[in-house]
């Protein structure tokens, strides 16, 4: 049974873990908080500035799953540089929850590397394992990343994926794709949504192919192979939709 841990960014994000940008932003279909009714999902921002956004997550505290003095120095850090997490610390947070794991009883897991540097947590290969292993393997992996690396993770996405800040999630990728170069200025958010649409349904159906086929080749499709288009979509909190499968065996 492969893959059970593979979504773990969601599993940490989706339980209550309300700093996280990916759950906390807005499809194209969503719509806007009560606390924002006046503005439309494009207009709404995570917050004015990154350094605004760094100070929420420095202030966030989670009963759940404290987080690390490590994490939170670094955190401090990007707020004293205009909210910018810097490569060596957002390197330190990733090879903090390796060790975490290692320092538990694992095998370090490697994170897929995208094409500038995002990093994403690989999925789990659990053959083998009991229950009660991989419920363990799970909750171990969890407390790693929430506690060493989540909040720096948040913040250095942001970053890449979502300058402007909008909570509009599907905006957000597109706009990321554009500065990315590998979708043309004219890809709308409206034809991300059918492109992963189509793509969902053609993985549910067991069709592993990339990009769809256009019946009309002037339309363009997202190429959900290429790596920079799965970095936008992981920087904006979504899966890549299994086009960089890649798996850690705890136990080697």
């Amino acid at each position: 049974m492969k893959g059970l841990i593979r979504t773990l960014t969601c599993v940490v994000a989706c339980a209550g873990m309300v700093a996280c940008t990916g759950c906390g932003g807005h499809s194209s279909d969503d719509a806007p908080s009560s606390s924002s009714s006046s503005q439309s999902a494009s207009e709404a921002r995570i917050a004015s500035s990154l350094e605004e956004r760094a100070k929420f997550l420095l202030d966030y505290k989670d009963e759940t799953y404290p987080r690390s003095d490590e994490q939170t120095a670094m955190l401090q850090r990007a707020v004293d540089n205009d909210g910018v997490v810097s490569r060596a610390d957002y390197e330190a947070a990733w090879n903090n929850y390796k060790q975490c794991l290692v320092d538990k009883g694992y095998v370090a897991p490697q994170p897929y590397q995208y094409p500038h540097g995002l990093y994403a947590i690989p999925g789990t290969d659990t053959n083998g394992l009991t229950q009660e292993q991989m419920d363990k393997v799970q909750s171990d992996a969890v407390y790693c990343y929430s506690t060493y690396t989540m909040q720096v993770q948040d913040q250095y996405a942001l970053q890449f994926g979502n300058e402007s800040l909008t909570t509009d999630n599907y905006q957000a990728i597109v706009d990321c794709l554009h500065k990315q170069n590998v979708a043309p200025a004219s890809y709308t958010k409206d034809q991300f949504k059918t492109d992963k649409e189509d793509r969902m349904d053609r993985l549910a159906s067991g069709d592993d192919a990339s990009s769809a086929s256009a019946a009309d080749e002037s339309t363009y499709h997202l190429d959900f192979s290429d790596p920079t288009v799965g970095e936008c979509l992981v920087a904006n909190g979504n899966d890549d939709f299994g086009a960089h499968a890649y798996y850690w065996r705890p136990f080697g």
